[in-house]
């Protein structure tokens, strides 16, 4: 809001109607619906704020590489998720997906990672094309109604986070 803009009685209205109801459901009174709402605001802004979902997506990966390091790849493995978010990324990137480097991106070894890509496609999530210039590489893309769904996934957890 600009400085010295001025609420709108409906605007007042619902504030109002947010602050009673934020007190019912916390068991606040009004002061302390408030402050509560002051400090949810202030935190919020510390976040970082994603653009858009396949950001958020990409720091996910990044986090759970990080974590996977951290604790060791044994104690936390999916790389069939992670298979499905580098496609998300990519996909929104435009950016050609191979199926060595789908491989990579899952952080396991290659031959784990084979057998995620044969049961992804199997299972119809992905597909695999041969690429023309190179007999040896093949070039991997979730099916749209994979991706879409991978995408409402993370919205959730973009969401919640």
């Amino acid at each position: 809001m600009a400085a010295g803009a001025m609420l709108t009685r409906e605007q007042l209205l619902r504030m109002v109607q947010l602050v009673e109801a934020v007190a019912s459901r916390q068991g606040l009174d009004v002061d302390a619906t408030i402050g509560f709402l002051q400090d949810a605001a202030a935190a919020g802004m510390q976040r970082p704020s994603y653009k858009s979902v396949t950001q958020f997506a990409a720091g996910m990966r990044a986090v759970r590489l990080r974590r996977n390091d951290a604790l060791g790849t044994p104690v936390f493995r999916d790389p069939a998720w992670d298979m499905l978010l580098d496609l998300l990324v990519a996909g929104d990137e435009a950016r050609p997906v191979s199926v060595s480097g789908l491989c990579h991106a899952a952080g396991v070894p290659t031959t784990t990672a084979l057998r995620h890509v044969d049961r992804l496609e199997t299972l119809g999530l992905l597909s695999r094309a041969p690429d023309p210039d190179d007999k040896r590489r093949f070039w991997v893309e979730g099916t749209p109604g994979t991706l879409e769904r991978v995408r409402e996934i993370v919205g959730r957890l973009q969401d919640e986070a």
